[in-house]
């Protein structure tokens, strides 16, 4: 978190006043210089908050819609993990688009002057509507292919519900705490290092995991002589892709912790470019997951039911 800094206002035109607010603006993370950035990206800048804002929307509407279709679906459909996890992400997409679309970053792109401490909280919250979607998943993974990662008391829905609403507890009270002094850095701190800690156990959970029910069900389809590993294949595109982008999540975090915003300790605005770089990368890499995400929730059709392989081990085409 940056201290409150004031700098000399020299004569613009009225274009740029909503720049020159900004930099005066109390701010919970470093932003890079407004009209520098702008004419540095060029469109850039344009691709970067409009093509995301439109894609954060469309994931939005999206699970919007599984959400109004869930009262006319049967089985799995129906599911309040199900129901849970499209309703997480269309928080989700909901929360990027207002942030990107109504006023980016805070950069009053679009001459809009929105209360620093809300587009705080929309910026934030996103993160544990993400992990929490993708927490939910993994829970149902281990039960559909029966893996016992940790304890049998740790490993069920009353502990990752608690851990869950740590998770937003902390980001709500540290934005609540940031509203009324910018310069609260220890909250933030704990925020981000909880979400890169507990992305990457998951992440790397659900890798373990992943990899190991495909290795057994590989090994029964070999000795009962089965020839199609369609759904097999799917686990693993699903697992272990929505694993990576999640592990590669961390390291973003991670890196914009310790090189774009160096802990919070350095007053300077970060360089223009590695800023737009690692924001672009984020918001790749957390549609790409979303989406994984929704994949993995969609109904499955039927023609891909769950195919058994034995009678200890199902294999489904979707978590």
């Amino acid at each position: 978190m940056p201290r409150h800094r004031h700098r000399k206002i020299e004569n613009f035109t009225t274009m740029v006043e909503p720049t020159q607010a900004v930099d005066n603006m109390p701010q919970s993370e470093p932003t890079p210089d407004w009209r520098q950035g702008r004419k540095s990206w060029g469109i850039a800048w344009e691709l970067h908050w409009i093509g995301f804002g439109l894609a954060f929307s469309i994931l939005a509407f999206l699970s919007l819609i599984s959400l109004i279709q869930a009262r006319k679906k049967r089985g799995f459909g129906r599911k309040p993990f199900v129901i849970t996890v499209n309703a997480l992400l269309f928080a989700f997409g909901v929360t990027r688009a207002s942030y990107l679309l109504i006023d980016p970053y805070g950069s009053q792109q679009n001459g809009i002057e929105v209360p620093w401490w809300f587009l705080q909280f929309l910026f934030n919250i996103a993160f544990p509507c993400l992990t929490s979607s993708f927490s939910l998943i993994f829970l149902a993974f281990l039960e559909v292919s029966k893996l016992q990662l940790v304890p049998t008391k740790l490993q069920n829905a009353y502990i990752l519900g608690s851990i869950l609403t740590f998770h937003f507890a902390i980001v709500l009270a540290s934005d609540f705490a940031s509203a009324f002094d910018a310069d609260i850095v220890i909250l933030l701190l704990i925020c981000q290092v909880f979400a890169i800690v507990w992305g990457f156990l998951l992440s790397a959970s659900f890798i373990y995991g992943g990899l190991k029910v495909i290795y057994q069900v590989r090994n029964v389809e070999k000795r009962l002589g089965l020839q199609n590993r369609a759904n097999t294949s799917k686990v693993a595109k699903v697992t272990i892709g929505t694993s990576v982008l999640g592990i590669t999540s961390s390291i973003l975090q991670l890196y914009s912790l310790v090189s774009v915003y160096k802990f919070y300790n350095d007053v300077q605005e970060p360089d223009v470019w590695m800023w737009w770089t690692f924001h672009t990368c984020s918001r790749l890499v957390e549609i790409a997951m979303a989406c994984t995400l929704t994949y993995s929730v969609r109904r499955p059709s039927e023609k891909n039911r769950p195919v058994s392989v034995s009678r200890k081990f199902t294999v489904t085409e979707t978590v």
